[in-house]
Parts: C-alpha cells; sequence; structure tokens
C-alpha cells in the first residue's frame, strides 16, 4: 500500500521550502497566510466568479442589512472603494458593526493567474473631523500622528504586496527570490518581512501539514528539550512514543517525536489507533533565512487503513524530502 501512495509524487513549494508528497495530496488550508500585518485567503476560481464576488460583497458593505436589525450607536460603515488598474481588483475600506469607526478594517480582493486573493489588515485613524478630541487625548498619550493614522501607511504596504503577488497552482514550483503561499506567490522586494505560512493536506487516512515562521528567533528550547512535558502529556492522553530524536533532511537540523495511542469517534465505532507525529527544524538557529518549521501528522477521528510500522514508513518517506527551494532567498 506504501508503494501505491507513493507511485506518483509532486513537489510542493511551502513558505522558502520543497517537499515532495504524494501525487493525491491537495492543500485544504487557504487562509493561514500571514505577511507583516496582513492575513491572506487564497482560492482558485474563474474571473466571473471573481468579478461577481467583488460585486457582491462590496452591495453588502454599502446595504449593511445588519444595521437594519441593530440599534447600536456605531453602525458598520463602507468608508470608501480603491479601484486597482485594469481590473486587477479593489480594496474596501470599511467599519463593522458595533465598532467605532476609528478602528476599521482595510480588505483587498485581487485576481492573478486563476487565483482569487482576499487581504485583510486592522487600521486605525482618528482623522475625522468628529474625532478631533478623541485624536487629542490620543496624541497626549505619547503616540504619534502617524500613529493616529495608520492607513495612510497601512494602503501603501498593501499595495506594495498586491504589486508583487500572482498566482499559481501549488505545483509550479518559482525561481524567482520570494515565499510561497497557497495558489500563489510573493516576490521579494529587497526588504524584510514577517512570514508566517501554513498547509494542510487531507487524505482518507490522515492529515499531514507543514507550515513555516521566518519571525521565529532560535532557541535553546527545543523539541527534545521538552521531553518531560511532552512524556507527562502523553501520560494524561494514555499515549506512548513510537520513536524520537534528531534527524537532518537535506543538511536541516530537526527534531522529531512520534506517539501513537487509541482514540473514539462519535463517527466510527469502538476505539482505533490514533497517531500524532510532530517535526520541528531549526529550532535553535532560526532566522528570516533559515525558517522555523513546524510538521505534523495525524489522524485524528480517522480510521486509517495503514498499521503503525506503515504510518512511520510514510512519515519518514515525507520529511526526508524537506530542504530549502534554490534561489528562495
Amino acid at each position: 500500500m506504501i508503494n501505491a501512495l507513493f507511485t506518483n509524487i509532486k513537489t510542493q513549494c511551502i513558505g522558502r521550502y520543497l517537499i515532495d508528497v504524494p501525487g493525491s495530496f491537495n492543500n485544504t488550508l487557504k487562509d493561514m497566510i500571514f505577511i507583516d500585518s496582513f492575513r491572506i485567503d487564497s482560492q482558485l476560481l474563474y474571473k466571473p466568479a471573481f468579478q461577481q464576488r467583488i460585486m457582491l460583497r462590496e452591495k453588502a458593505l454599502l446595504d449593511a442589512p445588519e444595521n437594519k436589525k441593530s440599534k447600536s450607536k456605531y453602525p458598520a460603515s463602507l468608508k470608501e472603494v480603491v479601484r486597482l488598474p485594469d481590473e486587477h481588483g479593489v480594496i474596501f475600506d470599511y467599519s463593522k458593526l458595533g465598532t467605532p469607526d476609528i478602528y476599521r478594517k482595510l480588505e483587498a480582493h485581487v485576481y492573478s493567474g486563476m487565483t482569487a486573493f482576499i487581504i485583510t489588515a486592522k487600521i486605525r485613524d482618528f482623522s475625522a473631523p468628529k474625532d478631533h478630541e478623541k485624536k487629542a487625548k490620543y496624541l497626549r498619550l505619547g503616540f504619534t500622528e502617524a500613529q493616529s493614522n495608520t492607513k495612510p501607511a497601512m494602503l501603501s504596504e498593501m499595495k506594495s504586496l498586491i504589486s508583487r503577488l500572482s498566482g499559481r497552482k501549488d505545483e509550479e514550483i518559482p525561481t524567482e527570490k520570494g515565499v510561497c503561499i497557497p495558489n500563489g506567490f510573493i516576490k521579494d522586494d529587497g526588504g524584510p518581512h514577517k512570514e508566517k505560512i501554513s498547509f494542510t493536506y487531507e487524505v482518507n487516512d490522515f492529515y499531514f501539514s507543514m507550515g513555516t515562521d521566518n519571525s521565529y528567533v532560535g532557541s535553546d528550547s527545543t523539541l527534545l528539550s521538552r521531553r518531560v512535558a511532552i512524556e507527562e502529556e502523553q501520560a494524561d492522553a494514555h499515549f506512548h512514543t513510537v520513536k524520537y530524536g534528531e534527524l537532518h533532511p537535506n543538511e536541516i537540523p530537526a527534531q522529531e517525536w512520534l506517539s501513537t495511542g487509541m482514540q473514539k469517534s462519535n463517527s466510527i465505532e469502538g476505539t482505533f489507533p490514533i497517531y500524532d507525529f510532530t517535526l520541528n527544524a531549526n529550532e535553535m538557529i532560526a532566522s528570516p533565512t533559515k525558517p522555523w518549521i513546524d510538521v505534523g501528522l495525524g489522524n485524528t477521528d480517522k480510521l486509517t487503513q495503514y498499521s503503525e510500522s506503515e504510518m512511520v514508513e510514510i512519515w519518514d518517506g515525507l520529511v526526508k524530502t524537506i530542504r530549502y527551494r534554490p534561489n528562495a532567498f
């Protein structure tokens, strides 16, 4: 069965890394993408569907039907619509019901390469005349003029991000410097950026996930150094260790801990095995150019056809292929 799973493999680009996975694996996690202050959601979508999405979203923000059912003194409000050139998309500036319009949200809808992106960020804006006294009080607390109105800077950063963003299929491996996100790629601009990205692959038998975080600072607190805490958690859950230790896939320092136990599920009769496999890489040396990696494999609420030894073999076959993407930095 293991040979059949790995008969056809494909390379995936995750953050600044590559990994080889079975051809049946498809990423299902599209909204755990964080670049600086922005959260990104991606989805493969045809252009007409994207245009309809924008139209319906703008109508919902303009009509704000939630206001009609609420007595809040802070109604939802669409403040501005910024049209991007060449029908590339739109940016909405709006406040939510129940929140003072000093605190708002920028929401960009962007289309590139068959991929629709939604980019969101929070802003603060005391610039309205009605907020003059609140702004003065805010400044007296020691905050700056720029901090009293973060919209110009945030909007500029958002447009810069959009200019570097392109859609792609997850099997397409970029050759330029930059970071891979689900169905997308963000080219480097020479500046430092925080990047936190997660992929999850769900098949009938288990889940497999891989995430990277370049803001994680290396330390002596590693997976294996937390052995006592892990073993206490295992005892509480009636788990036991399958194996643990250090490994170096393609010279990347990593540590793994593989646990197993028994589980119950509302949808499956009786008890059956549960597996909880974890790998952390670059923990001690993590930096922007050596991003921290977190990999996991589990089968919560899934009755897998694979035995314990086969699950370990699948795990080993996956993690050994983790490597830096050429020209990623």
